[in-house]
């Protein structure tokens, strides 16, 4: 990884641990979290996006799945541009939408079988990433999707 793209990467992480900290003990939720942390503020993002991304594909699971495959291979392919490898992470993801498909959270937690990578990193890639993504879908109500991923992805579509 190139200098710039390291001192990039250490002030989003940072910045992003210091948001992190200052919310720890309030409800409010940091656009990327470690799961199990910022408990209070997650429970009320469940709340508030109670409608899940099978609902709002009218629950087609070929469709949900297909759009979650999707974001992830974009996800992947950020990484690649920032030179970051995530090949052999294994990670729960949960993915808070706001309505017009923009990404208000993205909540993260290694499984224990993933490869070692540096947490402030990966937090740091998902927070540029779900700034310039927006997902293809979009809903009345806010919605959220809990799932894992490893990478990389391998997953294509296939039109029957």
């Amino acid at each position: 990884m190139t200098y710039p793209m390291k001192l990039l990467c250490s002030f989003l992480l940072v910045s992003t641990i210091w948001v992190a900290a200052a919310t720890a003990q309030s409800a409010e939720l940091p656009a990327v979290f470690r799961l199990g942390q910022n408990e209070e503020g997650y429970e009320v993002a469940k709340q508030e996006y109670q409608q899940t991304l099978l609902e709002v594909a009218n629950y087609d699971t070929q469709d949900a799945f297909n759009h979650w495959m999707s974001m992830m291979q974009e996800l992947q392919k950020h990484a690649d541009k920032l030179d970051i490898d995530l090949k052999g992470v294994k990670i729960w993801l949960h993915a808070f939408w706001n309505t017009d498909g923009s990404i208000d959270h993205l909540g993260y937690l290694l499984r224990p079988d993933s490869r070692n990578v540096d947490e402030l990193e990966l937090a740091a890639v998902l927070k540029t990433f779900m700034k310039k993504y927006s997902f293809p879908v979009t809903s009345g109500k806010k919605f959220s999707h809990y799932t894992g991923a490893n990478f990389p992805i391998y997953s294509e579509k296939v039109d029957n």
